[in-house]
């Protein structure tokens, strides 16, 4: 046949697969490759026409082949790439690319493809790297920029998202509606990341307006209010995309997480069970539940999960499932097999995110050396209405926090990241106290007191002294081996320290030495709660807290667990229980885990009698 007429039955092919006709669609091609299965044209229209009617398998094989025999074709490369990474294979993907690049270092699409790749590991660093290549070679594509757009979101650089974006709204084609959506939602989520609330809402409510299906812009609209303390709203705002698409699972998982977050665990469990019945795979959910959840009425889903191979995974995957794994054999007590899946998943998070400890450790250093004049501090008067709840993760913190929230006067923050934001600020430290309360006046209501539980404030402890002087901060402690335990099994995405049992020791051991010079220079402000003791005697522990805060005793402190506010950390679901103690002294079930941590929390004294006794 023909080149041309080969086209042109090639083009019937595509006008009856678009007219929906893909039984006719096939006929032609299966009519086609009897006589001329060695066109690159007819190959590719072919494996194009399999992946859209999603028969991946023969699809892969179309490709394969025509690597095989056109092997100079990029295009082909990255078109199995993206099937292999719609199929979670994302190392058969990246080998693959890397094939490719190969042949052609310098395409620009090819390069693309890499970024998205690892945006989809969430290795932004390599992606921006790739990204930053596709763009030197074709600058004013809008593409590419957007995606780079997006991975300076995910890596916190809000301001350099915006320029990005600012300047494609400038100069976008007004006609390309697909272009002005992404930019606004991506607008929208920069705002919404740097607590630009109302910018975000209102760009949100337009393409609503405009485009009334928007998923993407419901989603959005439905985390401005989360994070507002607005969960009724949230959910009504959630409910109501679920009517527009109800098949779009990310609507449901933020009801998941929202309800879990509220304290409705049972409309959260079976939430997660409905997106693990659309999705077996959605080892995210599995996780989830695994918290809050023994799937005894779900054997099918619990067995799928506990004969999972793990290595057929992606690594996101690979980890949530670990993770989850873990969290079930824990509960059924079976502790040496829950720590061999707690290895697994930690040590397939460090490959792909290097431990933060040196930085965390270099941070804290340097304030602790830090030399403050000293000043007048009556400027700042007002500063008696914070307490700042401080310490490791894990240490009883949230437990603290739902308790003092009782108190009606008390507005709880959670874990902000305000006064790391305005000492980032401050062109003087004495800024810092101003740019702060903008913050909480911002985005909360007026209140008498405000705890901020952001832990990691404890590094800033001689700025909260000096320009927070009449300020309380509570420094939560807790057995060291059970609280590094803890926290190297919560999966903690954004504390990269925390996939390393030695590097949470390091990082534990170095916490507890700065604080306890914290104590000495600064003791007239810091109070030491142990959770231990509030969990053995919470009578006197609580009276102790709320005497040295000069507040009023009233029994309802004693019933934490009936505290109906949204709590966002990994505590959420445990806060909900009455006082318990079946985590105290856990860490023995994992001793042989834990000898790395043993070996260095030893070195301390009083951290080695801590945990002799």
């Amino acid at each position: 046949m023909k080149k041309i007429d080969l086209l042109k039955k090639i083009e019937e092919a595509k006008i009856k697969q678009k007219a929906g006709n893909s039984l006719e669609a096939n006929q032609i091609f299966q009519a086609l490759l009897k006589t001329n299965n060695n066109s690159f044209d007819l190959l590719y229209a072919y494996g194009l026409f399999c992946r859209d009617l999603k028969n991946f398998k023969l699809a892969k094989k179309v490709f394969f082949n025509l690597i095989n025999k056109f092997p100079s074709s990029i295009n082909s490369y990255i078109l199995l790439a993206e099937i292999l990474k719609f199929e979670n294979k994302f190392k058969d993907a990246e080998r693959v690319l890397l094939n490719a690049i190969k042949i052609d270092p310098n395409h620009g699409d090819l390069l693309y493809n890499f970024s998205l790749l690892y945006f989809a590991l969430r290795n932004f660093d390599y992606a921006l790297v790739y990204i930053d290549k596709a763009i030197k070679l074709s600058i004013n594509n809008d593409i590419y920029k957007l995606l780079k757009s997006e991975i300076y979101i995910n890596k916190s650089n809000f301001d350099e998202a915006l320029y990005i974006l600012n300047d494609l709204n400038d100069n976008r084609i007004k006609k390309d509606n697909n272009k002005e959506i992404r930019i606004n939602i991506l607008l929208a989520k920069a705002f919404l990341k740097k607590r630009k609330y109302e910018e975000a809402e209102i760009l949100l409510l337009k393409l609503i307006k405009k485009y009334p299906g928007l998923e993407l812009a419901y989603l959005n609209l439905s985390i401005i209010y989360n994070d507002k303390n607005q969960l009724s709203k949230s959910i009504r705002i959630l409910k109501k995309g679920i009517e527009l698409s109800p098949h779009f699972i990310p609507f449901y998982k933020n009801l998941a997480s929202f309800y879990r977050n509220s304290g409705q665990l049972e409309l959260a469990i079976e939430t997660n069970l409905f997106i693990i019945s659309r999705n077996k795979f959605d080892f995210n959910s599995f996780y989830e539940l695994s918290g809050i959840y023994d799937f005894k009425n779900h054997k099918n889903e619990l067995n799928f999960l506990l004969n999972i191979k793990l290595d057929n995974l992606n690594p996101y995957s690979k980890i949530y499932a670990a993770f989850a794994i873990s969290n079930l054999l824990h509960k059924e007590g079976k502790f040496k097999e829950s720590a061999e899946y707690l290895k697994i998943a930690n040590d397939e998070s460090l490959k792909y995110k290097k431990s933060d400890l040196s930085l965390k450790i270099k941070h804290t250093e340097f304030y602790r050396t830090l030399k403050i004049k000293n000043l007048n501090n009556e400027y700042y008067k007002n500063s008696s209405n914070y307490v700042f709840i401080v310490g490791m993760p894990r240490s009883g913190s949230t437990l603290l926090e739902n308790i003092l929230s009782l108190n009606s006067d008390v507005t709880d923050m959670g874990e902000v990241n305000f006064l790391e934001e305005s000492i980032k600020e401050a062109k003087d430290f004495e800024d810092v106290y101003d740019l702060y309360e903008k913050k909480v006046v911002n985005q909360f209501k007026s209140s008498i007191i405000y705890t901020d539980k952001s832990l990691f404030n404890y590094m800033y402890c001689p700025i909260i002294y000096n320009f927070f002087p009449k300020a309380k901060i509570i420094n939560c402690t807790r057995n060291p081996l059970d609280n590094i335990l803890s926290i190297y099994r919560a999966n903690f995405l954004n504390q990269s320290f925390s996939f390393s049992l030695p590097d949470i020791s390091s990082l534990y051991l170095h916490y507890f030495e700065t604080m306890e010079e914290y104590k000495i220079n600064y003791g007239e402000s810091i109070y030491d709660y142990y959770y231990e003791d509030l969990i053995e005697n919470p009578n006197n522990v609580i009276t102790g807290i709320l005497k040295w805060l000069d507040w009023d005793w009233d029994e309802k402190y004693l019933s934490p667990h009936q505290n109906k506010r949204n709590v966002r950390t990994a505590s959420s679901a445990q806060i909900r229980k009455k006082f318990y103690s079946s985590s105290i002294g856990i860490w023995k079930e994992y001793k042989e885990l834990l000898e790395p941590a043993i070996e260095i929390i030893k070195t301390n004294k009083l951290l080695g009698e801590m945990i002799s006794t």
